[in-house]
């Protein structure tokens, strides 16, 4: 199946196998790349826009549980666990009973993000991750 029709499944169509993108997130991510100047071939470019998706889902992520009440936040590390379990529907019933604001996590990600992406001549989202 070619990417563009990928993208246009609807949510519950997704291919599987095929990584779920948030098409604002991308836009960000080549907005931030272009307000750099980036000049990278197509592939290359491909490349560098997935790694910055990659880490932004992951500050995202973390903010999104660190926005959690304790009580909530240990439950939810519990539940994810057990990854076999795990549901999208599961997650989003904690996160959406348990974080009010997440419009203000989302905005905080993205000026980290930015700090992170802009501070750095070469752009390598494995240094800003855990091992």
């Amino acid at each position: 199946m070619m990417e563009k029709e990928v993208n246009n499944l609807a949510p519950g169509e997704q291919a599987p196998g095929v990584p779920i993108r948030n098409p604002y997130i991308m836009k960000f991510c080549k907005a931030l790349a272009e307000k750099k100047g980036e000049s990278q071939e197509p592939e290359a470019m491909k490349k560098l826009l997935e790694d910055m998706y990659g880490l932004f889902e992951f500050l995202l992520g973390q903010n999104m549980i660190k926005a959690l009440p304790d009580d909530v936040r240990e439950e939810y590390l519990e539940m994810a666990n057990d990854l076999h379990n795990l549901s999208y529907e599961k997650i989003g019933n904690v996160f959406d009973k348990n974080v009010p604001d997440y419009q203000q996590v989302m905005k905080d990600t993205m000026k980290q993000f930015t700090t992170i992406y802009m501070k750095n001549r070469e752009f390598k989202a494995g240094d800003h991750m855990p091992q």
